[in-house]
Formats: structure tokens, sequence, C-alpha cells
């Protein structure tokens, strides 16, 4: 069997692109770290979903990367099909005809399972994303209550893995909210499509059941509770709050529940309505506490 130039030199020219593409990515990188600065040194502080943000970049690059490697499969599966072929109208030695089998099954699966992998990224971005904009959306309601004296804070660290979604700050108290953001689906139980009910230990959407949300709301509220009080040396009260924009939420009017449920709508009223529990120079403190540990941002 003979290769003539013009046949390899299709598959060069079906691989060349991505790998040119990739070198010069990695070149770019090194030169960029290298050589350019920040304008400034100072640390900013984290915007609304700063952490779906960047979970978000890197699951796109994870998917170009999915993509590229599904497409140089694809190319090595196609070059494992045309010497099959060739060998077989050569009638090549059997031991060379499995050889190149072997290899065009390695491809091809490779191929699948990169594709594959890459769709479920793509469906994990578009849930990424959903928690980013239900994040923002909740940003903005904190940003419209900035004139009844609240500061607001967000994506808290809380640890190595794990951050609170919003602090908000003022002589009202101070409040951490959680999000959830979820799509609407049919129903399957009865229950109207916009609607969640509560009842003060679980969320039922009309197509499933959340018991997470509000215990975690719970005990990030004690942690951060317990660190605002060990950095201002006085006890602070952290009230938690479990938001779900655009849904209606049902029954946390029924009781006096220590963890509220609402949507974002709602969320400004409920904070205005708060009745004043600090006094100024306490807030300054809690909020240079919260300052400090939420302005790590590089520039």
């Amino acid at each position: 069997m003979k290769f003539d130039f013009g046949t390899i030199s299709v598959w060069i020219a079906a691989l060349a692109p991505l790998l040119a593409l990739a070198g010069a990515l990695a070149i770019d990188k090194r030169n960029r770290k290298a050589t350019e600065k920040p304008p400034q040194s100072e640390k900013l502080l984290r915007p609304p979903g700063y952490s779906l943000a960047i979970r978000f970049d890197e699951t796109i690059d994870k998917i170009l990367w999915d993509i590229g490697i599904a497409c140089c499969f694809s190319a090595f599966a196609g070059a494992s099909a045309y010497c099959v072929a060739n060998f077989l109208a050569a009638r090549a030695p059997m031991f060379a005809l499995l050889v190149a089998i072997v290899f065009l099954v390695v491809f091809v699966l490779g191929g699948i399972l990169a594709a594959l992998r890459a769709f479920a990224r793509m469906r994990e971005a578009q849930n990424i994303r959903l928690g980013l904009r239900g994040e923002q959306a909740v940003a903005e309601v904190l940003y419209e209550i900035g004139d009844s004296g609240f500061r607001a804070f967000h994506d808290f660290p809380g640890g190595d893995n794990w951050n609170i979604d919003h602090v908000a700050v003022g002589n009202r108290g101070v409040f951490l909210i959680e999000t959830k953001a979820r799509r609407r689906r049919k129903s399957r139980n009865g229950q109207a499509e916009h609607v969640v009910i509560y009842d003060g230990e679980t969320l039922r959407f009309p197509y499933c059941v959340n018991r997470r949300a509000v215990p975690q709301a719970q005990r990030n509220a004690k942690w951060l509770s317990n660190y605002l009080t060990k950095k201002t040396g006085e006890p602070v009260d952290v009230k938690p709050i479990v938001v779900l924009p655009g849904w209606f939420v049902d029954g946390d009017n029924r009781g006096n529940f220590p963890v509220k449920a609402m949507n974002a709508a709602y969320l400004a009223g409920y904070l205005r309505g708060q009745g004043e529990s600090i006094e100024p120079p306490q807030v300054r403190r809690i909020i240079a506490a919260l300052d400090e540990k939420c302005r790590d941002v590089e520039f």
C-alpha cells in the first residue's frame, strides 16, 4: 500500500490549525505573564457571582479543549478508516489489518467520549450561568436599598471551596442571603409552575424538593456570626434569608420561621421594613471586617 503526499498533506492541513492555535495561546499566556502588570496594586471587592463567573470561564475553556480533542480524534479516525480500506484492498497481512482496526476503534471511541464530555460540560455551563444570573438579580435589589443605609457584599469567601452569596449590613441588622436560581418546568404534582411552597425547612418546587437550602443558610449564618463576633469583639446576630428570583414563595407568611424565604422582588421591601437594631459605630466595624476579607480580586 502506498501513501501519496497529497493524502498526507490533507491530514496535516486538518490538524495544523488546532495545533497552531494551541501553541499561540500558550506562548501568548506566557508572554503576558512575564511582561504585563496590573495598573494598580489595590485589590477590588468581589462582584456578584464572582466564583460562578470563574467556574463558567473554566468550564468554557474545558468545553473548547474537549471539542478540539474530539476534532483530532475524528481526524485520526478518518485516517485509520482510510488505512483499513487500503489494507483490505491490498490484501495486507492480517496483523497489520487488525492493528489498523484497533486504532480505528480507539480513535472513534475517543472522539465520541470527548464529544459527550463537551456536551455534559455545556449543560453544566448553562446551570452555572443560571446561578450567576440569579446572584446578579439579587445584587440589583441590594443596590437599590443603598438609600436605606445598607451596604452589600457579594460572594463572601467562607473557606477554600465555599462562599456566601450576599451579605447586607446596615442599622437594621446583618442579613445573609443565599440565592437559589431554578428554571421553571412542567409541574409533576399539580402545583402551579411559578409557585414554591415553603414550610420553614423545605422548598417544594413543582417538579422537585430542595431540603438543603435552609440548613445551608443556617449553617453559613452561624459561621458568619462567629466570624464577625471574633473580628469586632462584640456579638453579631446574622439573619439568614433564602431568595428565589422569579418564583412566588407560598407559606413564608404562615409561621415565624428562623430562615425567611422570598423572591427577589420582595427582598427590598422586607429589608427596608426591619427596625433598627445596630448602632452606627458597630455597623462601621462590621463593614470593615467584611471589606477586609471580601477585597481579594486582582485588578
